[in-house]
This record gives structure tokens, C-alpha cells and sequence, in this order.
């Protein structure tokens, strides 16, 4: 029997199983400078031209000794370079920022940020001069790492024929369609937000009907869909909902959807999600 899944309610886990090793969330990052390197030429760049690649990752190292530019930052292969910019061996550079761009990197390694930043190799041109050899991009990086995103399906199912002819009437009709969904007390539900997918399903004697939906609005925000603003401020714990079609009517034999187990017998709101590799399989149903 199938597990309900909550996003509220974790799943009870087995004491005895192996934790599974977690991948390092993404950072969300966009480009700060891009440039090619000044100096090539000084740095012995044809002795490891064979190293270079584009996406190597390169380290800025903060030169403030250096005579000739108090701003200078040195561009470096990331591990020809220890996090030591006080006793780092400035002959093992590609060369430096140009001195007209680099005085806010400058500022930010002073200033102890040089933790959101990246760099990257992203051109590299093997018989250009050498002020067009390598490029170099720096990014900044979000502080935080990137959330990942739940993008489960739900389900919604019908018992009755009428009550589906009348929603598929409404979608044909419209091209949206309304419910209200809800209860007490609500913060324990983990009903839809714009933008979640939700499988309405009806199921018949050999197949089942399916329609790929995704919220447009909720609350007041479907003051546009609705022919009685009222409706939209009904006393019922419930709260309103518009969707709108993706893809749809799908048909498939009933002994397709199996693997759901016990899932569309609970689904009379969307009100959980489905376990991901039941939702990748549902979801590989409806865009074959």
C-alpha cells in the first residue's frame, strides 16, 4: 500500500537504512565581469596552453603589493593556488584583470568577499595576439543556495460522470475551471499554489480519462474568472482556486495506473503530492 505523501507530515523512515549522500544545493549566480587576461605574454602562457580548457576554474588573487596598479588582481588556475594570497608565487599566474576593470573585484577581496565569487575560463584562442588569448568570466554568487524546486503532480479525481462532463464542459467552454478547496484547520493542509500541476482523473470501466491542469490563481486573484464576485467570499474554510489546462484529455488503459496504488481513492482535492518517481512515471503517461 502506498504511502501518503505531505509536505507537512514527513514519512516514517527505516532506522536500518543507509543514508543516502546529499548533493551540495546550487548556487544562483550572474555575470560580473568578462574579460580577456592582460599579461599573457609575461607568464609563460604557451608552456601550459595544453591545461587550459574552457570552464577551468580560476582563482582572483589580491595583489596589493604591486607597484605598478594598487588594484591589481592576479588571474590563477584554481589549483595552482592555495587561498594564501600573502605568500603565493606570483610566477604561477595566467596574468591579471585589466587594470580598467578590475577596481571593484579590487574592493570585494579586500573587503573579505572573494567567497561569492567564480571565475572560469570561457574563450580561448590559441594563435590570437596575446591580449585576445583567454578569457576570463567572473561571477557573483547568491549567498544562499538555490532551494530545489518540488514540481510533484497532484491528483484530483471524480467520482461521478456528471460532475466530470460538467468540468470538462466548463474547460472546452472557458478554458478555465474553478473549485473550492480547503478545510479546518488549514494550516495543516498543503493545498495548491499558482503554478502547481494537478492530474484531474476519471476513471471508467477500462480507462481512465486525464487532463494535465496547473493553477492560475487563487483567492481574490480569481476575481477574473468568476460571473459572481460573491463567490469568491463564501464563509466555508475553503478557498478558490482557477486552473487551467495542459495537456488534455489524455485516455489510458486503467491497468496503467497501478503503480498509484491507493492514491486516486484519496485525491477528492489536491490537498498532497505525489512521490516523485510515481509523479515522473505519471508524467511520462500524459506527453508520451
Amino acid at each position: 500500500m502506498k504511502n501518503r505523501l505531505s509536505n507537512n507530515e514527513p514519512l516514517e523512515s527505516d532506522n536500518n537504512a543507509q543514508a543516502t549522500p546529499q548533493q551540495p544545493l546550487p548556487y544562483e549566480r550572474k555575470v560580473l565581469l568578462e574579460f580577456p587576461v592582460a599579461g599573457v605574454g609575461f607568464h609563460d602562457i604557451d608552456d601550459i596552453w595544453d591545461e587550459l580548457y574552457i570552464g577551468a576554474k580560476i582563482a582572483l588573487v589580491r595583489e596589493r603589493n604591486n607597484k605598478y596598479d594598487k588594484n591589481a588582481v592576479a588571474v590563477a588556475l584554481a589549483d595552482d593556488y592555495d587561498d594564501d594570497p600573502e605568500n603565493f608565487d606570483f610566477n604561477f599566474i595566467l596574468g591579471y584583470i585589466p587594470r580598467t576593470l578590475n577596481s571593484a573585484i579590487a574592493v570585494m577581496l579586500d573587503m573579505g568577499h572573494e567567497d561569492i565569487l567564480e571565475a572560469e575560463i570561457t574563450e580561448l584562442n590559441e594563435h590570437a595576439p596575446y591580449s585576445d588569448r583567454v578569457h576570463i568570466t567572473v561571477y557573483i554568487r547568491s549567498k544562499e543556495p538555490i532551494p530545489p524546486s518540488d514540481n510533484r503532480l497532484r491528483l484530483k479525481t471524480f467520482e461521478e460522470e456528471e460532475e466530470w462532463n460538467t468540468f470538462t464542459d466548463e474547460i472546452w467552454q472557458k478554458g478555465v475551471s474553478l473549485f473550492r478547496w480547503g478545510g479546518f484547520p488549514p494550516w495543516k493542509l498543503d493545498l495548491p499554489k499558482k503554478g502547481d500541476k494537478v492530474v484531474f482523473m476519471y476513471k471508467r470501466a477500462e480507462t481512465t480519462a486525464l487532463y494535465l491542469m496547473t493553477v492560475i490563481a487563487k483567492d481574490d486573484d480569481c476575481a477574473p474568472y468568476v460571473d459572481d464576485i460573491e463567490e469568491l467570499h463564501m464563509v466555508d474554510d475553503c478557498c478558490p482556486y482557477a486552473l487551467t489546462v495542459v495537456k488534455g484529455p489524455v485516455s489510458v488503459r486503467n491497468e496503467e495506473l497501478e503503480f498509484l496504488g491507493t492514491a486516486p481513492e484519496m485525491s477528492w482535492q489536491p490537498d498532497f503530492k505525489l512521490e516523485k518517481g510515481d509523479s515522473d512515471a505519471l508524467m511520462d503517461i500524459i506527453n508520451r
